[in-house]
């Protein structure tokens, strides 16, 4: 059998309908999948029409004589804060699929609204959830009617196998990173020849605002020889540079980083990566050791300077926990991006201003300022009243909060906090012209 594993492009860098961030990252689980099929000895392919630059009907003649298309609406970096305008996705498996072609679909959309996804596109099924264990049972030739975590459309009527259980990740191969052209693939502000790795998956917290649909809520991990061993494979196989260790708080399970990290430094710290963790999760040992492994950048999830909507929002920490934690990375020779968002249920224009202000005491590398959108499957979103809509868009901020207004507070985030003249200093005139090519268009493109 041959499988092509498939992701639709988006408009670079933000999308028309939206303020997020159209990175273009490798969708690391179709590499995950395209291991699965290789090792049951089938012919796996990968197509990213995003790093691509393909339409709709290209994409569709990329994929003419495979035996089966998986496409997904969103790569695991999206399964987190997934696309608000699905069309790029449904255009991609409507000419797939008018292709005649057999197509399933994976991703957060299929996920959320199986229905709404096998009526507008037609795709022969949808997987919810993860999409590694229903892959394996495809790669044994097992009937879709048969396989746990699928959706599909019987003489009109929506049939919904039951759910299967979370991926077991100690079972995944290494995942087919030899199928990535790492030359397509950038960090605009840590590289180029650009991977994902993953070592955990899932998160421990429950914070209103984040969607766990995709990942469920067991927090989940690899053992540390089977990261090791995946990274060893990307050196060798892709000419990897840089790369982002996906999981959405990697210091949690603080002894798997610390042995990705002796790994790195045991064979010469041959990458720049960076991370994404929870500020008052670090000490200042391991930043030590993972700033000597190639770590050079570190997210860092502050969402509000208010500790009322903190508190009000799950955070479950403090305003001086976090300037701590900010300050350990910054002393260990960590850059941090800093993530803030406004329109949070019970926020007022005054704790706008105080997150403004925090931002300005924290005084990270980076700042992204966004606008606090309700995800399916979130608390914000559950709690709204809010639909997922027939086109698969959803509302963009919560109730009773005015977009046009968050959107001003956004640009008044970004503005106070690039355009004062010693942060141009010393991060624009003396830093890299090239790399901040790239990241002045990403802030330009907030003010379109």
């Amino acid at each position: 059998m041959k499988v092509v594993l498939a992701r639709p492009g988006w408009n670079y860098p933000k999308g028309r309908s939206e303020a997020t961030y159209n990175r273009v990252w490798p969708p690391l689980e179709l590499a995950n999948c395209a291991a699965i099929f290789r090792e049951a000895g089938h012919d796996a392919e990968i197509v990213d029409a995003h790093a691509l630059n393909l339409p709709p009907e290209k994409l569709a003649a990329a994929c003419t004589g495979t035996d089966l298309v998986i496409l997904t609406s969103t790569g695991l970096d999206r399964w987190q804060c997934p696309y608000n305008d699905a069309a790029p996705f449904v255009a991609a498996a409507q000419a797939t699929k008018g292709a005649g072609l057999r197509v399933v679909a994976t991703g957060f959309h299929p996920t959320v609204a199986p229905d709404a996804v096998l009526r507008a596109t037609r795709v022969d099924a949808v997987i919810r959830g993860e999409p590694e264990g229903v892959a394996a049972d495809l790669a044994r030739g097992v009937s879709l009617r048969e396989i746990k975590g699928i959706s599909y459309l019987d003489g009109g009527a929506l049939v919904s196998n039951p759910d299967r259980a979370l991926v077991d990740l100690e079972t995944l191969p290494v995942p087919a990173f030899d199928l990535f052209d790492t030359r397509r693939y950038f960090y605009e502000i840590l590289g180029d020849r650009f991977l994902l790795f993953e070592a955990t998956r899932g998160c421990p917290y429950q914070c209103t605002f984040c969607s766990k649909v995709m990942y469920g809520d067991a927090f989940r991990r690899k053992t540390a020889e089977q990261v090791c061993r995946e990274i060893d494979y990307a050196l060798e196989h892709t000419g990897v540079e840089s790369a982002y260790f996906i999981d959405l708080e990697f210091t949690v399970a603080g002894d798997l980083a610390e042995a990705i990290s002796r790994h790195l430094v045991e064979i010469g710290s041959p990458i720049e990566w960076c991370c994404q963790t929870r500020a008052d999760r670090v000490d200042a040992d391991l930043l030590k050791l993972m700033r000597e492994a190639g770590c050079r950048l570190i997210h860092v999830g502050v969402e509000s300077g208010s500790q009322k909507v903190l508190e009000s929002s799950g955070k479950n920490t403090s305003k001086e926990a976090i300037l701590r934690g900010v300050r350990e990375i910054r002393a260990a020779g960590i850059e941090t991006l800093a993530f803030f968002m406004f329109g949070l249920p019970g926020e007022t224009d005054a704790d706008r201003e105080e997150s403004i202000r925090f931002a300005l005491e924290l005084d990270p590398t980076y700042a992204s300022f966004h606008f606090a959108t309700p995800y399916p499957g979130s608390r914000l979103f559950e709690t709204s009243g809010f639909k997922v809509a027939a086109d698969l868009s959803f509302p963009l901020v919560p109730p009773g909060a005015d977009l046009a207004d968050l959107k001003r507070w956004v640009r008044r985030g970004l503005r106070r906090f690039y355009l004062r003249s010693g942060y141009v200093y010393h991060h624009v005139l003396k830093g890299n012209p090239a790399k901040w090519r790239r990241q002045m268009g990403l802030f330009l493109s907030y003010f379109k």
